[in-house]
């Protein structure tokens, strides 16, 4: 059996270094690496809500309606979402569900009631064969890409009902855990700034992957 080489903390830290000198030395020279979420005025955070995780956030929300999980994993959060919000019907849109292996999750897919149905494939295309004003809750968790967050509220904005909350998790602009780009937050702040959505909820999280529950303005 090969023996595992061993990384210390401290040649991690050199690597950061290397890193932060390089980004340094590209940043000088003109060029832009990192997105930054725009901006919001004020009234975009009017009557927001901070809540400590966002187990509390789906705790505030409406039960009984009809819920989106948009990017589904292992189908853990699946079942807090339909233990917490009781919907009469939950989609769960993702590229496979060769992950989904919480065992409550697949005994509702199994049960032949349709309460739980999978979508198989990409996320924002079948979200756009649902029916308009159809979700009460939709739960963005999908590619974490600008491109691909934005390809997700596109298709998500005509499917949530007027008085219904997006919601979207790892709301951030770089994942400290990667050390990669997280579009969001930049993705998000667009959405709030370019059309009558504001924020209702932020949820914190100990490593700031927070989630972010937007409503329309005029919804009352």
């Amino acid at each position: 059996m090969t023996k595992k080489t061993k990384v210390t903390f401290e040649q991690v830290e050199k690597k950061r270094r290397d890193f932060a000198r390089t980004l340094k030395e590209f940043r000088t020279g003109g060029g832009r690496y990192h997105h930054p979420a725009q901006e919001l005025p004020a009234e975009k955070y009017e009557g927001c809500e901070v809540l400590p995780n966002r187990m509390k956030l789906i705790d505030k929300l409406s039960k009984g309606g009809t819920v989106a999980e948009i990017g589904v994993d292992r189908g853990d959060f699946s079942l807090e979402l339909l233990t917490r919000l009781e919907p009469k019907r939950l989609h769960l849109f993702d590229i496979d569900i060769t992950r989904l292996v919480n065992p409550e999750i697949r005994a509702n897919l199994a049960d032949g009631s349709d309460r739980v149905t999978t979508h198989i494939g990409d996320r924002s295309t079948n979200m756009r064969k649902m029916p308009d004003d159809y979700f009460d809750v939709i739960y963005i968790d999908g590619d974490h890409t600008y491109e691909g967050v934005m390809r997700d509220i596109e298709a998500s904005l005509p499917k949530v009902k007027k008085d219904g909350v997006l919601v979207f998790n790892d709301y951030a602009v770089w994942s400290a855990a990667t050390m990669f780009h997280c579009g969001v937050a930049r993705a998000v702040n667009e959405l709030a700034l370019n059309h009558p959505w504001k924020f209702r909820y932020l949820a914190m999280q100990p490593m700031m992957y927070n989630d972010a529950a937007l409503v329309r303005e005029d919804a009352g």
